[in-house]
């Protein structure tokens, strides 16, 4: 006998052994129950959940000569008749292939005559939209008022393509998506019958491809088979549906987080060699970043994502899906696929947007730190708010940073920002190091002292260094004296403060006076290792490392 495909070989044959569609099951056999059986019926859906089983077992049904019951008995002579094809009772016709005016006047013709065994002539007419307006018009009259003795049942995947005369004839029954547990639960058991070994992983892998069609479930399930054999693992599965494998695609978005380029291009170009279309790429990315947002807000107990998404903020999630929509779009009129993937790829860890977004989880990390300074600050003597750990000498004091916010000159600090992005090309040699060093920093207030801001605690010790900064001061007063002092601070440091401070002149402090806080800011030891001039290491900040000094 000829291999029969999985999809056929299991297709149900009675209500109970129907996937998912619970609803229209239930309609369907309390009309069975209650002989209240209609004239004509619209199935409609997506492909592969359902349609076309459901009217063969309820033309069976209606026919069945245990009626009534909720079930075909499936014992009878004209259910098994049904099923084998020798009783013309059920007529299919596929729309596709029949949608002329000449196939439905046939039709017609031949509705006025009796079933030959049961109780009804069934007819299913499959991918009904497919049929002409001209069809549609010679169709309409016999669904009104067909002979009593006959039942349509109209399955389409494409419902609005039904002109509404049509609708309006018809008891309509929209086929849902089956759900991914009810697939998971009939793979498991076809595996079963067929003594398949295949791993939860692989099942699970093989019901998402599906997106909720259980025939493409199984007829993937029966090309994995034909893979790999007796025994089937989650790779198999990605191997032939051409999907991207979990671990490659936390790769992936691990170099996308990480914002290494050079990395993100070599998951691609292998992802590529290994044959999956670009276009896939895209779209496993797309889901990837929906599960991750769904993790991330609804905390599900089995997280498909969990050792990333801890990196993954909302906003960035959206930020990326806006743009790999944008490309899904892009990707319909261009021949150069790769290339538009390579620049959405960039674009998602070099754009500009980016660092707003990374700000905003910084300003959301330091929220807590925030409530409990305050609290201190409410609850704590002064004195006790936080303590120092350290008997080193700060380079920068908080009655600094006090003085500075407290005497403030905006048109000085206007004055100095304007000059502030020429710094990186300063024209004198001998001070060119330090003015590159100043335009890493961000300049936040200005009195008679600067005070500014870098992310790297480093950079701010070089600035604070008594040889650098005079060469700053040598900048700034080059041709009028402006400031006195440059002092720099952490950016995170900064954020909490000016959130204290903030808050301390809303409540009608006018000279907000700061709590300690410690900088993080100290002289280093003098019994420590010896570092190379301060000068030296801004020259290699500059110009790398590879530098040559000569005497």
């Amino acid at each position: 006998m000829s291999y029969v495909a999985l999809y056929r070989a299991y297709r149900p044959k009675a209500f109970s052994e129907v996937s998912g569609q619970k609803v229209i099951i239930k309609t369907l056999q309390n009309a069975l129950l209650h002989d209240k059986i209609a004239h004509a019926y619209l199935f409609s859906g997506p492909r592969g959940t359902g349609k076309t089983s459901i009217a063969k077992i309820f033309a069976k049904a209606v026919n069945c000569i245990h009626q009534p019951n909720n079930e075909p008995c499936n014992e009878c002579d004209v259910c098994k008749g049904i099923d084998n094809g020798s009783i013309p009772d059920v007529i299919e016709i596929d729309a596709a292939s029949n949608n002329g005016v000449d196939e439905i006047r046939d039709l017609r013709d031949k509705v006025k005559y009796m079933p030959s065994v049961g109780r009804y002539k069934v007819y299913i007419i499959d991918e009904v939209h497919m049929l002409t307006p001209g069809a549609f018009n010679a169709l309409l009259k016999t669904l009104e008022e067909p002979p009593k003795h006959v039942i349509f049942i109209l399955a389409t995947t494409e419902v609005h393509k039904i002109p509404a005369t049509i609708l309006s004839r018809c008891q309509r029954f929209d086929f849902k998506n089956i759900e991914t547990s009810d697939i998971i639960d009939k793979l498991k058991k076809i595996a079963e019958t067929e003594k398949i070994k295949i791993s939860a992983e692989a099942i699970y892998a093989i019901a998402e491809n599906a997106e909720g069609g259980l025939r493409d479930a199984i007829s993937l399930l029966d090309q994995a088979i034909s893979f790999s054999g007796d025994t089937i693992i989650e790779d198999d599965v990605h191997q032939v549906s051409g999907s991207v494998s979990k671990q490659a695609m936390i790769s992936l978005l691990t170099a996308i987080s990480n914002k290494e380029i050079a990395t993100a291009m070599n998951e691609l170009k292998d992802l590529l060699a290994q044959g999956k279309e670009i276009t896939r790429i895209v779209n496993d990315l797309i889901l990837a970043l929906r599960d991750i947002l769904i993790e991330t807000t609804t905390k599900v107990d089995h997280q498909k994502y969990s050792e990333i998404l801890s990196v993954f903020s909302t906003d960035k999630v959206y930020f990326y899906l806006e743009i790999l929509n944008q490309l899904q779009q892009d990707m319909k009129t261009t021949h150069q696929k790769r290339a538009y993937v390579e620049l959405a790829l960039i674009k998602m860890m070099e754009h500009q947007q980016l660092k707003t977004l990374d700000y905003d989880a910084v300003i959301r990390d330091l929220k807590n730190d925030l409530s409990e300074l305050k609290e201190a600050i409410k609850n704590q003597p002064k004195a006790q708010v936080i303590a120092t750990p350290h008997n080193k000498k700060p380079l920068v004091t908080m009655k600094q940073v006090e003085k500075v916010l407290n005497s403030a000159d905006k048109d000085k600090k206007t004055l100095l920002q304007s000059g502030w992005s020429h710094l990186k090309d300063y024209p004198k040699p001998h001070l060119k190091m330090v003015a590159y060093l100043l335009s890493q920093g961000e300049l936040e207030v200005v009195s008679d002292t600067m005070l500014l801001v870098y992310d790297d605690i480093n950079l701010c010790k070089r600035i604070l260094n008594p040889e650098t900064k005079a060469l700053a001061l040598e900048i700034f007063n080059g041709k009028q004296h402006l400031i006195d002092d440059v002092i720099a601070i952490l950016k995170t440091d900064w954020l909490v403060i000016k959130e204290v401070y903030l808050d301390l002149w809303k409540k009608g402090q006018k000279k907000p006076k700061l709590p300690p806080y410690d900088l993080k800011l100290y002289e280093e030891d003098v019994t420590e290792t010896p570092k190379e001039p301060e000068i030296i290491s801004v020259a290699k900040e500059y110009f790398g490392d590879k530098i040559m000094m000569k005497e």
